[in-house]
């Protein structure tokens, strides 16, 4: 399987409770598969081999932020939540399957920026959506109504294609959110160490970094758009979030939908909402559009 150079987002509308399934159902057409032996215990047990057809990765998601409470699809509430496993073996029809991380705590995931898992947006709000999916990886950013006062929210999940250490399996596979993020700020919830390490019992934090100069734009009145780095001081950089730019954001320099032209590709900024931590180091974020 061919490792993607563009990564251009496609546009929709839906409701607010059609998104999760959106993020499902773009994963599914870009190749991964529900191999859950028993959604009502394990839910949704998302399966790739990757980009590269090699990998085994394992997104868990279930609409609620418990097991059966204030789904998303279905209510009001705003946070759904995922596990980052790393690996899964189906038990028979309708039997429970066994996690490689049984144990493993739910993490979080709001799909609204809103400010504490209580508040609620009406199920039947319509929302816009950009998204890019591949078989290793879905990018979301939405866009509420303007009368909700919900600033874009971007949301990431799954493994990079540019990595910089050899990560097996589903060793890179990663979580990042512009809002609401559990690990603090400019962070990215990894799922293991990588191939020269030992196995880490659980998903842990790595840091985020960019090169965003202190003025946007420069004097000869150019933007520009600066990848985004994860790693740490023990294992230096290990990858990149391809699909993902940052812009510099001062609070006035940007509004959402402006456009920075790079040769023959379009990106779209987003001034995303600022609501406990994010993933990113800047508010203005990029992605392709054309």
């Amino acid at each position: 399987m061919a490792i993607p150079t563009d990564y251009v987002f496609k546009t929709g509308t839906c409701l607010k409770s059609e998104l999760y399934g959106k993020m499902i159902d773009a994963l599914k057409a870009a190749g991964w598969e529900d191999i859950s032996s028993n959604p009502a215990t394990d839910f949704v047990v998302l399966h790739s081999k990757g980009n590269t057809g090699d990998k085994n990765l394992i997104l868990n998601l279930r609409p609620g932020n418990t097991a059966n409470a204030n789904p998303v699809d279905t209510t009001d509430y705003c946070q759904m939540s995922y596990r980052l496993q790393n690996s899964y073996t189906p038990g028979a029809s309708g039997a429970a399957g066994t996690f490689g991380r049984p144990s493993l705590t739910w993490t979080a995931l709001y799909i609204v920026p809103v400010s504490a898992a209580t508040t609620v947006l009406g199920a039947s709000t319509t929302l816009n959506y950009y998204v890019y999916a591949d078989a290793s990886k879905v990018i979301l950013m939405v866009q509420y109504p303007s009368a909700t006062g919900y600033l874009p929210m971007l949301i990431y999940l799954g493994e990079p294609d540019t990595l910089y250490t050899p990560e097996s399996d589903g060793r890179g596979l990663l979580a990042a959110m512009s809002a609401n993020n559990p690990t603090g700020n400019a962070t990215v919830q990894i799922c293991d160490n990588p191939d020269q390490m030992a196995s880490a019992a659980a998903p842990y934090v790595l840091t985020v970094y960019a090169l965003l100069a202190p003025g946007d734009p420069n004097a000869d009145s150019k933007s520009f758009l600066s990848s985004v780095y994860y790693g740490s001081t023990a294992e230096g950089y290990r990858g990149k979030l391809d699909g993902v730019k940052l812009v510099y954001f001062s609070g006035s320099n940007f509004v959402t939908g402006d456009t920075i032209t790079v040769g023959r590709e379009v990106y779209t900024v987003f001034i995303v909402g600022s609501v406990s931590n994010s993933s990113f180091s800047s508010r203005g974020i990029a992605i392709r559009t054309a």
